[in-house]
């Protein structure tokens, strides 16, 4: 069982056990096209990035959905984390993101099994750990441990699939991991090493900034670590090393960073992008600061410091020492959010990553540092029997609990009947041809079919989510106003369908304005859009408790709202797209409310959830029954 071919094969056979557990279910309970399949099967809102990467593949990061529209500029592209996705994609179509899940469990499994190898334990103990890794949210999901402070974390952002994040872009943070343990105790300062660790600098940083810049500290503590009092000897002797490693960096990064060039100004502020200046910085250096005050953390960094005096102080515990560059990375993730505030003139909302990276980095510390201790005081016999074990409860867990879930999740009674729905409506548009036309429109308010029209080459969208689209904030403004006008709702609909909402009580968020502006109208403690305080007393205080890690509450001033009231009355139609198909969700309160003419469309299909019109030019003989 120790050979290594027959290593390779289980790890091989378990990524597939894995991923087959994950696809059986939608393959047997649901007959539907694969761009339908990939969209409802994706984890949380994953299926938004498909649109992004369907602009990335077409090289069309300027389309505008819009026949009147034009000379926009481009939407912002993780190329980083979509790379591998756009190469098999022009070699498999969309069926490409099924086969890349299971590459991915694949590669994350081989990452932790050689960064086990290299913290000594043995094949069988190496693979177990991986597998365990991969289980963790399945493992925190029926300890009930998910609900606890940090646990959630590591329940959400550690690993699972979602497309790109964290299924492409912590896979790089991994392998960066396995790397710089590779060079622990080789000579860093070779060709190779600056070639590839300025390869994976570029990924992450077109991807996943925050564990970039987490990237480059770890680096430098990793020189003085090991140099010391040499470090400033060792960077000018290795200067043509880091040339190097900057050159590639800024050599594949160039495209990503050609794209921020052009890119849509408004589609940055939807996406949370905002100036950082001297007051936002203190604000939320502030708030970080205090955090590191919080009883549970001191107790985790206390006891990684207990940790680390013990295996660098006491003779017997030599054996650990390998553990030394984790406690670097665990240390550097504390300090990157706070030098990222003091170097950065602009701030993206969702600063709590740089949150996630710490606990992620806590994580993988502990879980090792429990790991190296259990082999220490158990035969090697014993533990190998154990492994074997641990590694069929998991895999018969991840049955159980995969099968537990996707009936939970997806065979539920609104779910289940939205699937069918969705997959009923896309079997007329394909029985009348009507994906055949070359200048379709199509207006819905429904993600998922937004992102199905994206994937299906529909050419003109009347309205579209903000995040998919480089429009300004004024044209998604009146295709709003527009389609309202369209749709035959009145002022007062658009009043309620705009206001704000309290989503749950810790947070507002009206999901319509989420949509369509996503980012721009976020509000906590640090930032309001136009940094405005006119808003109700209420909800001004609840704002000024808010934390200023809390980016996706979203709140929109009262003159903002003022503003879209009275632009309602001025309005027209002068770059509304008429749509050749709509699709309304009658889930909405106001939606549902929508008026069709009845001597232009036909009303195709009307289910519990989705009613469907197609126009007469498709089908003459349309009852409207």
């Amino acid at each position: 069982m120790e050979n290594k071919n027959s290593i390779n094969l289980l790890i091989i056979f378990f990524s597939l056990i894995i991923f087959i557990t994950k696809w059986y279910y939608s393959f047997f309970y649901f007959d539907e096209k694969i761009e339908s399949k990939i969209i409802f099967e994706s984890i949380s809102d994953g299926f938004y990035n498909f649109a992004p990467f369907k602009a990335l593949a077409d090289l069309n990061l300027n389309n505008s959905f819009n026949s009147l529209i034009g000379n926009l500029g481009t939407v912002t592209i993780p190329i980083g984390a979509y790379l591998v996705h756009f190469i098999f994609y022009k070699i498999l179509g969309t069926y490409s993101f099924i086969f890349l899940e299971f590459f991915f469990i694949l590669v994350f499994i081989i990452i932790f099994y050689k960064i086990s190898r290299l913290l000594n334990l043995n094949r069988i103990q190496s693979l177990a750990v991986a597998i365990i890794l991969f289980n963790i949210p399945n493992i925190f999901q029926i300890s009930n441990l998910y609900t606890l402070d940090y646990f959630t974390v590591i329940y959400s952002e550690f690993y699972t699939l979602r497309f790109p994040r964290p299924l492409v872009t912590n896979i790089l943070f991994f392998l960066f991991i396995l790397l710089i343990l590779k060079s622990e105790k080789k000579d860093f300062f070779i060709k190779k090493n600056s070639f590839i660790f300025g390869i994976i600098a570029s990924l992450l940083f077109t991807s996943y900034f925050h564990a970039f810049f987490l990237q480059q500290i770890v680096l430098i503590a990793f020189v003085i670590f090991k140099f010391k009092s040499k470090t400033i000897y060792i960077f000018k002797k290795n200067l043509k090393f880091i040339l190097i490693y900057i050159l590639t960096f800024f050599v594949i990064s160039l495209p990503f960073l050609i794209n921020m060039i052009y890119a849509d100004y408004d589609f940055l502020e939807r996406n949370g992008v905002v100036d950082f200046d001297l007051e936002k910085k203190l604000i939320l250096a502030e708030h970080l600061f205090l955090k590191l005050f919080k009883l549970q953390f001191l107790f985790i960094l206390f006891l990684s410091i207990f940790f680390r005096f013990l295996i660098n102080i006491k003779k017997n515990f030599f054996y650990f020492k390998k553990l030394n560059l984790l406690f670097i990375i665990f240390y550097s993730s504390i300090v990157s959010p706070f030098l990222f505030i003091l170097l950065s003139p602009r701030f993206f909302s969702h600063f709590y990553h740089f949150n996630n990276l710490v606990v992620i980095s806590a994580f993988i510390l502990f879980f090792y540092v429990a790991i190296l201790f259990l082999d220490s005081f158990i035969k090697n016999k014993i533990i190998n029997n154990l492994s074997l074990s641990f590694i069929l409860i998991l895999l018969i867990g991840n049955i159980y609990v995969s099968n537990n879930n996707y009936k939970l999740i997806n065979l539920n009674n609104e779910r289940f009947t939205e699937r069918n729905e969705f997959n009923e409506i896309i079997n007329i548009i394909e029985k009348k041809n009507i994906l055949k036309s070359k200048e379709i429109g199509l207006l819905t308010f429904d993600n998922k079919f937004l992102v199905w029209a994206t994937l299906s080459e529909i050419k003109y969208l009347s309205i579209i989510n903000g995040v998919m689209v480089s429009r300004s904030n004024h044209m998604i403004e009146s295709d709003l106003i527009n389609t309202f006008k369209y749709l035959n709702l009145s002022k007062n609909d658009f009043k309620n369908f705009i206001q704000n909402k309290k989503l749950s009580p810790w947070r507002y968020r009206n999901d319509n304005v989420k949509d369509l502006f996503w980012m721009r109208y976020q509000a906590n403690a640090m930032v309001t859009h136009n940094n405005s305080k006119n808003f109700d007393k209420e909800i001004l205080n609840f704002i000024n408790k808010s934390s200023p890690l809390l980016s996706q509450q979203l709140i929109m001033p009262n003159e903002e709202f003022e503003r879209l009231m009275l632009k309602y009355d001025l309005d027209n139609f002068s770059s509304f797209v008429i749509p050749d198909i709509i699709i309304i969700d009658k889930r909405d309160e106001v939606l549902k409310k929508s008026i069709i003419d009845n001597k232009n469309f036909c009303r195709a299909f009307y289910g519990k959830i989705y009613v469907f019109y197609y126009n007469n030019k498709f089908n003459i003989n349309c009852s409207n029954n």
